[in-house]
């Protein structure tokens, strides 16, 4: 369990290291049917319980210097997955927008599980091809997926505001699996021993069809715990001196310096 500024004793140890502090949004975007239960959004749910895992991941990111939000795929808020009409993107999109007009030091950070993830693109997409771009800092796809979603396809490309992303992924036909190489990327293969995921009696990453695999990562606590360590050490990292306009597809973005 992560228990706020003590992994970071120097973070608050003068005020110097106090105004260099990062911050950072942090939206989680869950995966089909994983909408949280009443008992999870109450906080009276066992830890093991629950029908969304990525809402239990944004309880252990508590933490000083993050905020966290909770969207389902469809845009929707914790609870209200069969809300009718459902949200699009732009609901999440503008509070992210919200946030960074408030803070606008503020990291931006997305997590996106199953067909969340094709969500978090979207999102991403559409804030580079907006009049103001915003600068998506780090990006984490948890097994992601477009299979069975309407008029999606898998994306090709990532969007070009997003700065760095890591994609944890198994090797399920119906998930996006091993993006192309680029630098902007990091790869991580599930099912791959060497990465310390895949175990003799734990969940078949390395299945080409196991849907139960699928649905074991997005409450895999291994998995959680390397998402967890990436999103710290990206606000642990010291602020430059003079902080410098974001820069998107090299023309500087007004928003998320």
């Amino acid at each position: 369990m992560l228990i706020g500024a003590a992994l970071h004793p120097t973070a608050a140890q003068t005020p110097e290291a106090k105004r260099q502090q990062r911050n950072a949004l942090v939206v989680l975007i869950g995966g089909m049917d994983s909408d949280p239960t009443p008992e999870q959004i109450a906080g009276t749910s066992p830890r093991s319980a629950g029908n969304s895992g990525l809402y239990r991941l944004q309880g252990d990111l508590r933490h000083p210097q993050l905020v966290t939000e909770y969207f389902n795929w469809n845009c929707t808020r914790a609870g209200q997955i069969k809300s009718k009409p459902a949200p699009q993107t732009a609901i999440i999109a503008e509070a992210i927008r919200g946030h960074i007009r408030k803070h606008p030091r503020d990291l931006v950070v997305l997590v996106g599980n199953s067909w969340g993830g094709h969500t978090t693109f979207e999102v991403c997409q559409e804030l580079a091809n907006s009049a103001t771009p915003v600068a998506i800092d780090y990006v984490v796809f948890l097994d992601p997926s477009s299979t069975g979603r309407a008029d999606t396809a898998r994306p090709k490309r990532l969007p070009i505001n997003i700065n760095r992303a890591t994609n944890f992924h198994t090797r399920n036909l119906f998930g996006w699996g091993k993006w192309p190489k680029e630098d902007r990327i990091e790869n991580i293969d599930l099912g791959d021993e060497k990465h310390g995921f895949r175990t003799p009696n734990g969940p078949a990453y390395d299945s080409t069809f196991d849907f139960s695999a699928h649905v074991a990562a997005e409450w895999d606590e291994r998995i959680h715990a390397a998402i967890r360590k990436r999103i710290l050490d990206l606000v642990s990292q010291t602020r430059p001196a003079t902080p410098a306009a974001s820069v998107i597809g090299g023309q500087r973005g007004t928003e998320n310096p």
